[in-house]
């Protein structure tokens, strides 16, 4: 890369910054953006990629000053080409500035798509402390005493927390979207109105009153069957996870360790196939619920799917879930 040291940032606060990129930080995004000079590449300090070698980062002030250095756009983060919703930003911002034709293009490739970071740490602890605040919520399921695995979750009460009915909100015009497309591959009408308030109409409607999202709280032992969140007839194909926790052994600064979600695909005549998905805290990720389409050379055909996550082998494990269906 060209010597171009002048356009680089006030060096004094690298160590600050590269802890930013280490817990992937999206209240950092827009303030500097980091380069790799073994991959010639720059990114967002949120970017969901591995992070490099530390003496091989590079820290400049702009998108402008990292390719005036000579380094090239990451293709997953996307510095160049996303509007940057930070913590400020509002939950609505933030959804708005995802790379949604690419996570459309996940979704149907392998029935999940990657949002990348979403919450700050913040709002990810701020969401885990509710677990003890028991008027949050309308039940609590211990997973033992249903053969569900090993843990347990809450479900929220109406009205819901601010956060997470703003995400649920935000989002379900994005998997609306989707579900009505692939709906249109397997030669069925829209169905799903574009507000989440319309479509609770239709839940309701079916008996389905019940709020869905839910917290969910593993500690080591602890682990969850693969399985389809359905409550009823009404189901929206989609929904989201976001981790609240981070990955990684205490020394290292982590919450917990095993426990990676999972997600499983039964194709006709065909063996399932698994994919585990890396998250980091504040990360999140839509998937599909029980079934989408997949493209053969005779149309579209549907495959199932099942989630779950694997054993926790130390520490605590906290997630959010949104569903966009209520239950029965």
């Amino acid at each position: 890369m060209a010597d171009t040291a002048i356009l680089e940032v006030d060096s004094s606060l690298d160590e600050a910054r590269w802890a930013a990129v280490l817990r992937r930080d999206p209240a950092m995004d827009g303030r500097f953006v980091y380069a790799v000079k073994t991959t010639g590449i720059y990114c967002r300090p949120s970017c969901p990629s591995g992070p490099a070698k530390r003496g091989n980062v590079r820290f400049f002030a702009d998108n402008a000053a990292a390719e005036a250095a000579g380094f090239r756009t990451c293709k997953r983060c996307r510095p160049d080409a996303v509007v940057v919703a930070t913590a400020k930003d509002g939950i609505a911002g933030r959804i708005a500035a995802l790379d949604w034709p690419r996570i459309d293009a996940e979704l149907d490739e392998g029935g999940i798509g990657l949002l990348g970071p979403l919450l700050s740490p913040t709002e990810c602890s701020d969401l885990r402390s509710f677990y003890e605040e028991d008027h949050r919520f309308r039940s609590r399921v211990v997973m033992q005493r249903h053969g569900f695995g090993s843990g347990e979750y809450k479900y929220f009460a109406y009205p819901l927390p601010d956060l997470i009915g703003d995400l649920r909100a935000a989002v379900y015009p994005e998997a609306a979207r989707t579900a009505n497309r692939w709906r249109a591959m397997l030669g069925q009408d829209p169905f799903f109105p574009d507000s989440h308030r319309a479509y609770l109409k239709h839940c309701h409607a079916a008996g389905q009153r019940r709020p869905t999202p839910l917290l969910l709280r593993y500690g080591p032992g602890d682990y969850n069957c693969l399985h389809q969140d359905l409550y009823g007839p009404e189901v929206l194909p989609l929904q989201m996870v976001i981790l609240l926790s981070e990955p990684g052994p205490r020394e290292k600064g982590g919450d917990f360790t095993g426990g990676e979600f999972v997600l499983t695909e039964q194709r006709p005549r065909m063996q399932s196939r698994a994919e585990v998905v890396p998250l980091r805290q504040g990360e999140a990720a839509i998937f599909a619920v029980n079934e989408r389409p997949r493209q053969g050379t005779r149309g579209a055909y549907r495959v199932k799917l099942r989630h779950g996550v694997s054993r926790i082998r130390s520490g605590q494990r906290f997630t959010a879930g949104i569903i966009f269906h209520d239950a029965q």
